[in-house]
């Protein structure tokens, strides 16, 4: 595990003698407790460290991380023990540096401070979910939310004390759960940066998977399903990826399920830290533990792709990060019925990536417009590479059947990307092509034109020529009109569309709508405002198109040359 049981003696004897070399790991003890001022709950830190005999040290707590910005609002009394000696802080809100000066020749260095939550008790949307949370029965808290550190290139050891906690409160971390007493092996503060703590009312779920501990923390009463039933997806998800990779190699890893309100629609997000994954879902009917399963598989398959198998240019290589990771969510959820899922639902998600792609505005935008402007800050291209890298790594997946007779796949070259990786090779294109080589002669041109210059796939010709059974129509979402900026007017209708068949004209002003954009199963909701009249519309926002929709059949699953594997 990333943790280890020691006396607190040996850390402060460790202190006393490796304080001071360069290269050995710099000892960190934080003490953690539970209070309040004026009934506001508080968590209180007691962060002591070696000090610089010089007499000034100076300490990391970031102002802006992971999109949220002011997260200082949250720091409350800071103050260097003992009170007596004549000490002073400067605090840096922008850079987020705290200079801590200090008489000379100390050799250890006591800042308590306080971490409160700056948003109302109650309110808790998704909104929310990556600022501080700490009340009266739970918290949960990122490491950079919590503890103030030295942001240093060398290694560190952290003792983490949770004694003062209540007794009936949880303690449960991304290096372990119900441990009161932690310490941790070394590691980069980065990485000890990069992980989730939560205690409190959480309960939490463990077990043991080829000898390595699996854990799933969570709280509250969930509306949309069981949490057992998350925790065997969890396992489920967790065994198939790692028997498909062949690494069993993480002895310790966490899933934290966090609920928050919402009163229509769903959401959830997740981020993948150290040994670890947290995720905040969406609290209602909305809410489905299908949405889970895929939550799950998609990004536990980035302990893989995208993080061993680590792109040389982020964004340029998206379409495989993000697309790659998609295709295998879609085969590992129905080869191994994750959940009790069927096959069907990998042609469901394929049929629904090409409806996706087809539908998407900047479809045809060549790879190099792939850049991390267009893709933070502009919806179709954030989810371009997804859409396109699923469906491109289905094609060559077919190819490579093909030409080997059903003696390689994209597996194959999966595991090959992954000997790379852990040689030290970062993928880029030249890596990408030269592996794909060896499995199928003809996928340099067809990655030039598909990937680099965004050009759709002839998924008539492809299916035509694998044998498969499809249908040759699909019903594409197409909203049917323009709204004005602020949304509160219809600026055009495409003619002949189901807007344009239910009524809607260009100028009528909007008093409501409820539109689930992307969605053709959903009817678009419209009250208009025309010549002083209130009126109401309602359609689906479909079109038929020749787009190719692989038939749900076992026949088409055998064809496919993929195992059932449960």
């Amino acid at each position: 595990m990333r943790y280890t049981r020691a006396l607190l003696l040996v850390f402060w004897i460790s202190l006393v003698f490796i304080g001071c070399e360069d290269n050995a790991p710099m000892p960190l003890k934080y003490t953690l407790a539970v209070t309040e001022n004026d009934s506001v709950p508080l968590m209180e830190v007691l962060l002591e460290m070696p000090a610089n005999p010089a007499g000034f040290t100076r300490v990391h707590y970031p102002n802006e991380a992971w999109g949220e910005k002011e997260l200082h609002r949250s720091l409350f009394s800071l103050k260097l023990e003992p009170a007596a000696i004549q000490n002073r802080l400067e605090i840096n809100k922008d850079s987020g540096w705290i200079d801590l000066h200090y008489p000379k020749g100390q050799s250890v260095l006591k800042l308590r401070y306080q971490i409160q939550q700056d948003f109302e008790q109650s309110k808790l949307s998704t909104a929310e979910v990556y600022r501080p949370i700490v009340q009266d029965n739970y918290f949960h808290l990122f490491s950079h939310h919590l503890f103030i550190g030295p942001s240093t290139d060398r290694p560190v050891e952290v003792t983490l004390d949770w004694e003062k906690l209540p007794e009936d409160f949880a303690v449960h971390n991304s290096f372990g759960s119900g441990e009161r007493q932690q310490v941790l092996a070394p590691m980069a503060w980065d990485e000890f940066q990069s992980a989730i703590f939560v205690g409190g009312d959480f309960r939490t779920y463990s077990d043991q998977l080829e000898g390595n501990t699996i854990s799933l923390a969570t709280r509250d009463e969930w509306i949309p399903f069981k949490e057992e039933e998350v925790f065997q997806v969890l396992r489920e998800t967790l065994k198939a990826q790692r028997d498909f990779w062949s690494d069993h190699s993480q002895e310790y890893f966490t899933v934290t399920l966090h609920p928050f309100s919402q009163e229509q629609g769903s959401s959830f997000q997740g981020t993948g830290l150290t040994n670890s994954f947290a995720t905040s879902v969406s609290n209602n009917d909305f809410t489905s533990l299908e949405q889970l399963i895929y939550l799950f598989n998609h990004e536990l398959m980035h302990n893989w792709i995208g993080h061993t198998i680590e792109n040389a240019n982020e964004e340029e290589q998206y379409w495989f990060s993000e697309g790659f990771t998609e295709y295998y969510t879609f085969r590992n959820i129905a080869q191994n019925r994750v959940g009790g899922a069927e096959t069907n639902s990998f042609f469901k998600s394929i049929n629904e990536s090409a409806r996706l792609l087809y539908g998407s505005p900047v479809r045809d935008e060549p790879n190099s417009e792939m850049n991390y402007e267009n893709f933070w800050s502009n919806p179709d291209f954030g989810k371009l590479p997804y859409y396109r890298g699923a469906l491109f790594a289905f094609m060559i997946d077919l190819h490579i059947r093909k030409e080997s007779n059903g003696t390689a796949s994209l597996d194959d070259m999966m595991r090959d990307f992954l000997e790379h990786a852990r040689k030290g090779e970062q993928l880029d294109h030249n890596l990408f092509l030269r592996v794909l080589n060896k499995y199928w002669s003809g996928g340099k041109a067809y990655f030039e034109k598909h990937i680099l210059q965004g050009v759709f796939f002839d998924l008539a010709e492809l299916y035509t020529e694998m044998g498969l059974q499809f249908e040759a129509e699909a019903s594409v979402y197409e909203l049917g009109l323009t709204l004005s900026e602020d949304r509160s007017q219809v600026v055009d209708v495409v003619p002949g569309s189901a807007a344009a068949k239910a009524g809607v004209l260009p100028g009528d002003y909007l008093f409501s709508r409820s539109i689930w954009y992307g969605s053709t199963t959903k009817t678009v909701e419209l009250g208009v405002i025309r010549e002083g009249k209130r009126i109401r519309f309602s359609y689906y926002p479909i079109k038929k198109v020749a787009l190719p929709q692989l038939i749900e059949s076992p026949e088409n699953w055998t064809q496919l040359g993929f195992p059932l594997l449960n």
